[in-house]
């Protein structure tokens, strides 16, 4: 099965091409964040290196979330557009499992992890490809806790920068073997998602939709304004 694999969640851009679990080839361009721009000519690239084109992918697969909220729509909406004309499967993959398989190999708890301000994190904890801490949106202090609570002797941090948190998690753990991830430990690779797809429930293109865990700054100001709870027919949406 040929798998292109997309990650537009975080300020790189990374695509792969994947025959089944052999990497056939991938790009990734670090501390970009023109995404709407790159992607497509990223892609076309890759796929004429390789001797493919469009209608020889079986399988899109994309980085569904968290992340970037522009990121996120930027990368599912040119998968779901693939899937939907080419008649081929979507699927999607989590931003936080995707970046745990950087450290796939290590006998360790893998706590991917990405900044949303203001001492708060979208993180979820992985042993191999298990979520043993479930992806959300946590206030640093409640994910060092429960981390802290679990048994795995080694803790490896992947995904932020985590230097100017360095002392807080330091301290939290200080029983556990702990590695912050550094540098091009902390890529979000294409690949893995693309290895990750092999065994993701194929979506609807029509009805698949990006998973913030979060609301947005925006929602959140209009749920002040007008005392409303969100619902699903909530009137954010038609009133913005």
């Amino acid at each position: 099965m040929k798998i292109l694999s997309i990650s537009t969640a975080t300020s790189d851009l990374s695509v792969a091409l994947n025959d089944d679990d052999r990497l056939i080839s991938e790009k990734i361009e670090e501390n970009q964040r023109n995404h709407s721009v790159d992607l497509d000519p990223d892609i076309a690239g890759l796929l004429k290196e390789a001797g493919l084109t469009l209608q020889d992918i079986d399988r899109f697969a994309v980085a569904i979330g968290p992340g970037s909220y522009t990121g996120l729509r930027v990368g599912l909406t040119t998968a779901k557009m693939f899937a939907s004309i080419l008649g081929k499967e979507l699927v999607g993959v989590s931003t936080l499992q995707a970046l745990a398989q950087n450290f796939a190999g290590e006998d360790a708890l893998v706590v991917a992890a990405l900044d949303a301000r203001n001492h708060n994190f979208f993180a979820g904890a992985y042993r191999g490809e298990e979520a043993v801490i479930a992806d959300g949106h946590y206030p640093l202090s409640s994910l060092l806790e429960q981390v802290a609570a679990l048994p795995d002797e080694k803790v490896i941090f992947v995904g932020s920068d985590f230097s100017k948190y360095q002392e807080e998690i330091t301290a939290a753990l200080a029983d556990k073997d702990l590695h912050l991830g550094e540098g091009s430990e902390n890529l979000l690779h294409a690949s893995a998602i693309g290895r990750l797809a092999l065994t993701s429930p194929v979506l609807d293109p029509d009805q698949a939709e990006p998973r913030y865990l979060r609301r947005t700054q925006a929602e959140y100001d209009w749920q002040k304004k007008t005392g409303q709870e969100f619902k699903a027919d909530s009137a954010y949406v038609e009133e913005v």
